[in-house]
């Protein structure tokens, strides 16, 4: 008998620690899997916010074009379209500010923040302070910027 009860201790003893090892290797697999989750959020949002700010560059420099354009044509004179002009060009500046503030990505802030300055002396202003060349410059300094942390998986 007692020989028997050694015998359903061991094979008790045998299942706890099979289940101790199979809830460990679920443990070690749902971490692993919640890290890979969470990585992929993080990846997924950076995406989204970098094309979101991307959109919102492009709008505001259609704007600011548009803007000043009028601006130019009808100088000192405050019509509808150009009113329509400027409020489409104040909303495109708010979108982006907007999704800028999400940005986490330095380089990309400091490039939109520097393109939008020279942007707007070139397509608003009449001062030859920056030419249309180096607005260019900057934009595709900054589609290239963004480009390139779109593409790293990291």
């Amino acid at each position: 008998m007692l020989l028997a009860q050694s015998g359903t201790v061991a094979t008790v003893g045998s299942a706890l620690i099979g289940a101790m090892v199979t809830l460990g290797a679920a443990g070690i697999g749902w971490y692993a899997g919640a890290r890979r989750d969470r990585g992929q959020r993080e990846y997924d949002l950076r995406q989204s916010t970098l094309t979101e700010v991307q959109d919102a560059a492009l709008a505001l420099r259609q704007a600011m074009q548009d803007y000043g354009r009028l601006v130019r044509q009808q100088p000192n004179r405050q019509t509808a379209q150009l009113l329509d002009a400027q409020t489409a060009f104040d909303h495109a500046r708010g979108a982006l500010e907007v999704s800028l503030s999400r940005v986490g990505d330095e380089e990309v802030r400091r490039l939109i923040l520097r393109w939008r300055e020279v942007a707007q002396v070139t397509s608003i202003s009449e001062q030859d302070e920056v030419t249309a060349q180096d607005e260019q410059r900057l934009w595709s300094a900054l589609n290239t910027r963004i480009g390139r942390a779109l593409n790293r998986r990291s």
